[in-house]
């Protein structure tokens, strides 16, 4: 399956052989903002301006759950093999792990930025950018970043760059990530996701909205 989500609310489900529209799901109440397959599944994750992250069930079409707790926007939802999503909430300074079975969250401050890009590197790691430039490593077993690289694309005018998009190469320790200072940058996260260090940059022209490893 294919899912697209767009401003008017809805969560479109696509056969991605034939692009033929297979479904439409309602029940956000603002623009989705993001959305997120759990590896190896039909079951679906969304994320929405509405504050609020919804759980779907593609092999019978259904909707499953809504999960609350963020205080803003929900600007980023990523998922791995486990019934897990991680969860950015933009300026209500948090990112948030959720665990689907257990109807639970983990909660995770970040500092006083807003946090609108993550990604799962692992089941017990993921990556997280800001809009004061920070590009921050996490461990689920940790309340605060293990490595934080500040400035991570510069600054103009005074004022740092924002990180705009996230990516994480799947069983590896490379991440990516962009922002509008002309380069896409590759980091190595190590063997034990301690420490972010940069090893590649690769020139990119305009504003990266978003990064993806195929």
């Amino acid at each position: 399956y294919l899912a697209s989500g767009c401003q008017l609310k809805m969560i479109f489900i696509w056969n991605p052989s034939t692009m033929q529209r297979l479904h439409i799901f309602q029940g956000h109440r603002g623009p989705v903002m993001g959305l997120a397959f759990r590896m190896g599944s039909h079951q679906l994750y969304s994320c929405s301006a509405d504050r609020s992250v919804k759980v779907w069930n593609l092999d019978e079409m259904a909707y499953v759950e809504t999960l609350f707790g963020h205080q803003d926007a929900v600007t980023a939802i990523d998922s791995y093999t486990r019934e897990r999503a991680v969860t950015a909430g933009s300026r209500d300074n948090t990112l948030r792990v959720w665990k689907i079975p257990e109807e639970s969250q983990l909660v995770y401050q970040s500092h006083n930025c807003s946090v609108d890009c993550a990604k799962m590197i692992n089941e017990q790691h993921f990556v997280s950018g800001a809009d004061d430039g920070s590009l921050s490593l996490w461990s689920a077993l940790k309340k605060k970043p293990t490595s934080v690289h500040h400035q991570a694309h510069g600054s103009q005018d005074g004022a740092p760059r924002w990180i705009t998009a996230v990516a994480s190469l799947r069983c590896t320790d490379l991440i990516a990530s962009g922002s509008w200072n002309g380069e896409v940058k590759l980091w190595s996260s190590g063997d034990e996701c301690k420490k972010l260090k940069e090893v590649a940059s690769i020139p990119v022209e305009g504003f990266v909205n978003a990064l993806v490893f195929n």
